[in-house]
This record gives structure tokens, C-alpha cells and sequence, in this order.
């Protein structure tokens, strides 16, 4: 089988679910960005650099996820990204796929190589 190289760039913030988000991204239930801090902070109009690399399987699918860190109540969840290794191309940015309730508007760009 063919590896391929996922490569995460940036994630962009159309609209925040509060006025300031403070996101990190999950894949597979381990936290992968930001790898020092517990959140990055975000606002309307932002665009963070993830450098994020995994290796996958031609056909294989990772699912990243969208959270928001919270002090004193169980994180939030804003959204996901689903992606299968099937072809190499990009960059692409892709929205992130979000729960009806939540009003945040998160996009991702993204490779395969």
C-alpha cells in the first residue's frame, strides 16, 4: 500500500463561536495542535499556522476535530474535518463540518502527499 503525507496548514476563523475562541484540534483522541499550550486563542478574521504532518495508507480517513477549551464546564465541540487519503493533491481549504447548534465557522487548509 502507498503512504501518504497529510499535511494540516492553517486553520482559518470565519466567525467564533464567542467573541474570542480559544481551539485546539484533536485527531484519533490525542490533541495535536497546539502542541505547547493548552488552546490557541482565536477571533473573527484569524488565520493560525498548524504545521501538522501524519502518514496514512492510500484509502485510509483520519477525522480532525475542532474544540473549544473551557475552564470551568466541559470543552465544546465546534466542528470536524473528515479526510480520505485516496488521491495526492491540494492545497485545499475545507470547511469544517459543525453541529447545527453551533454558530462558529472554521475552515482548514490541507494537503496530500
Amino acid at each position: 500500500m502507498t503512504d501518504y503525507t497529510i499535511r494540516l496548514h492553517n486553520i482559518i476563523c470565519y466567525l467564533p463561536d464567542e467573541s474570542t475562541d480559544e481551539v485546539y484540534l484533536m485527531c484519533n483522541g490525542k490533541k495535536i495542535w497546539p502542541k505547547a499550550e493548552k488552546y490557541n486563542s482565536m477571533n473573527q478574521g484569524d488565520t493560525a499556522t498548524l504545521k501538522v504532518e501524519t502518514s496514512l495508507v492510500r484509502g485510509a480517513s483520519i477525522k480532525v476535530e475542532l474544540w473549544e477549551f473551557d475552564d470551568l464546564s466541559p470543552d465544546d465541540y465546534l466542528g470536524k474535518f473528515i479526510l480520505e487519503a485516496d488521491k495526492i493533491g491540494g492545497p485545499y481549504t475545507s470547511d469544517m463540518i459543525k453541529e447545527d447548534k453551533v454558530k462558529a465557522k472554521y475552515a482548514i487548509s490541507w494537503e496530500v502527499r
